[in-house]
């Protein structure tokens, strides 16, 4: 009886627990199936993210600037490690790293231990033929400048993220970036994707091209020029620009200090900002292009009008205006006034203007205000101050370039008015967008913002600009067979609360040709650390080195017989502003 009890006991036990499990089997599988079948696909099937090739950047000829590479991270599998000592071993030598370094990093309890970053193919490949079920391979894209430091400025960098920061990276990084894809997938236990269930991918949509107006071999001299300076000079900073007049085509940009883009671990904030449109310092004589300008487009003067010089002193609103000239000038037609850069003559061609209309065409030109290259990256507007704020001085002081901040994008933007007929163009980077298939996506056309002066005044100034290379204080500056049109500059430098007897800013900014001009330079070195600090013994031979490069560059055809007769002249020049 007690045997029959306890086997009738198991039945119903095993009953109820089949009726429990069939209870259970049902629940699962009928009532809550779409929340488990859910749960399951959730622990072995992922949606991840294709992320798209960031677009390349080209030069305006189609040579690489930028571009994204797949790179491999390796990585150790501990528990799968069968033979420590010959495995290492072996990877340790293809790595090019001692096997120590490797052993050490060894744990058997360890899932994944990183071994090495940033591996190219051939090395991935050649680990893989080892067939070591221990090593784990992750693949990431990574931003490459194959040339280092060449236009670091211009091109930016991007985070870790492949995400512009700085540069062309930050200003077309909508058009470079492309539209992420994604795919569902099933990992086994070491996370590798087990190719057989893969299901269909919604591709990613890599990012569009991009090339620039910049010209490499352009920037390369611009960036051996720039180079030769800081060894010469040690400056502070050194800033070169080239641009089409014409177009706005920046061709070549660069400044000191600078940085590599490949190695983010260099990086330091003076040396990453494109000075080019952060710096605003007083750009000096240079200015007086703006002033010569504005008195030729309103008829004041011509270039024959006698202006007199008060021999070298002119006492104005309690203070002394001096000429650089020892000697000191006395009457000179406007053409010298320039050319002889006269600070006295050029305030008196201001005080005939007036304020309120050297004000209006100085805001013209471009002064004061941002020119949009690379919005929102820091480029500073200048500084302008309105007639309101100016003092009695400030009519004779502003039209030679002090009590006024401009940046170097900004003086060569307002030389540019000048060399294409007095029309402002907006200075740009971007050329072209084009997708992978080589199809054009967007063009980016020249955009003239206004007619700043007449087209007669504007060739009156460039005779100016030519006459300063002639006899003026350009004289000795020479590009064989090509005539130049160009303006030096000596700035004292604003320190606390006055102007610097041993600081200054040098520059030089010209065309060539004299008619018709191909390009416009600047050339500007912040405090050069010698004896020589004058725009036309720091500057201005760069401009010629540079210039004589550009003709060869660019086969812009001689417009003088070569070598170039220095025409006799009754003036003669010992001014080396």
């Amino acid at each position: 009886m007690q045997h029959r009890n306890r086997a009738i006991l198991i039945l119903v036990c095993l009953a109820c627990g089949f009726t429990v499990i069939s209870f259970n089997l049902i629940q699962i599988q009928l009532v809550e199936h779409d929340r488990y079948w859910k749960m399951a696909v959730e622990n072995h099937l992922r949606t991840e993210t294709i992320q798209p090739i960031r677009g390349s950047i080209f030069d305006c000829d189609g040579n690489l600037l930028a571009e994204t590479q797949v790179r491999t991270d390796l990585f150790l599998d501990g528990k799968l490690v069968e033979h420590p000592q010959a495995d290492l071993t072996e990877v340790a030598d293809i790595l090019q790293v001692p096997a120590s370094q490797l052993t050490a990093l060894y744990d058997p309890h360890k899932r994944s231990v990183n071994l090495a970053d940033d591996l190219d193919d051939a090395v991935v490949t050649k680990l893989k033929a080892l067939k070591l079920r221990c090593l784990v391979y992750t693949d990431h894209d990574r931003r490459f400048y194959p040339n280092n430091d060449l236009a670091s400025h211009v091109l930016g960098f991007v985070d870790g993220e492949g995400h512009g920061l700085a540069g062309m990276e930050k200003e077309m990084d909508s058009s470079l970036t492309g539209v992420p894809g994604s795919r569902l997938v099933e990992r086994d236990a070491r996370n590798q994707v087990i190719a057989g269930y893969q299901t269909q991918d919604t591709p990613a949509v890599d990012g569009y091209d991009v090339t620039l107006t910049v010209n490499m071999a352009i920037q390369h001299v611009v960036e051996d020029q720039l180079d030769q300076i800081v060894q010469t000079y040690q400056p502070n900073a050194a800033y070169i620009i080239v641009m089409d007049p014409h177009t706005g085509e920046i061709l070549g940009m660069g400044s000191r200090p600078t940085f590599d883009p490949n190695d983010s671990k260099t990086y330091a904030p003076d040396a990453v900002r494109n000075r080019c449109l952060t710096d605003a310092v007083e750009p000096g004589s240079i200015f007086k292009i703006i002033t010569l300008g504005a008195a030729l487009n309103e008829g004041q003067i011509n270039l024959n009008t006698p202006i007199f010089c008060n021999n070298g002193s002119f006492s104005y609103a309690g203070r002394i205006l001096h000429d650089d000239e020892a000697a000191g000038f006395g009457t000179l037609p406007a053409i010298e006034v320039l050319a002889q850069s006269s600070n006295i003559g050029t305030a008196h061609i201001a005080i005939g203007l007036g304020e309120n209309k050297l004000y209006k065409y100085a805001t013209a030109f471009g002064i004061g205000q941002r020119t949009g290259l690379m919005a929102q990256q820091g480029e500073s507007a200048g500084l302008l101050r309105p007639v309101n704020k100016w003092s009695a001085l400030s009519i004779t002081r502003i039209p030679m370039g002090q009590e006024v901040l401009a940046t170097p994008l900004q003086m060569v933007t307002a030389m540019s008015v000048i060399a294409n007929g007095g029309r402002l163009v907006v200075p740009r980077l971007a050329k072209e967008v084009t997708d992978k298939t080589g199809r054009v996506m967007k063009v980016y056309q020249p955009r003239i913002v206004r007619q700043v002066i007449s087209e007669d005044a504007a060739n009156d100034v460039a005779k100016a600009l030519e006459q300063v290379m002639i006899d003026g204080t350009g004289k000795g500056i020479h590009v064989p067979g090509h005539s130049i049109a160009g303006k030096t500059g000596t700035a004292q430098k604003f320190v606390n609360g006055e102007y610097s007897h041993t600081q200054h800013v040098a520059s030089f900014i010209g065309f060539m040709p004299a008619q018709d001009p191909d390009f416009v330079a600047l050339v500007m070195v912040d405090d050069p650390k010698t004896t020589k600090y004058y725009g036309s013994e720091v500057s201005a031979p760069v401009f010629a080195t540079l210039a004589t490069q550009m003709a060869q560059i660019r086969n812009i055809p001689k417009d003088l017989p070569d070598p170039t007769p220095v025409p006799a002249t009754t003036l003669t020049s010992n001014n080396p502003q």
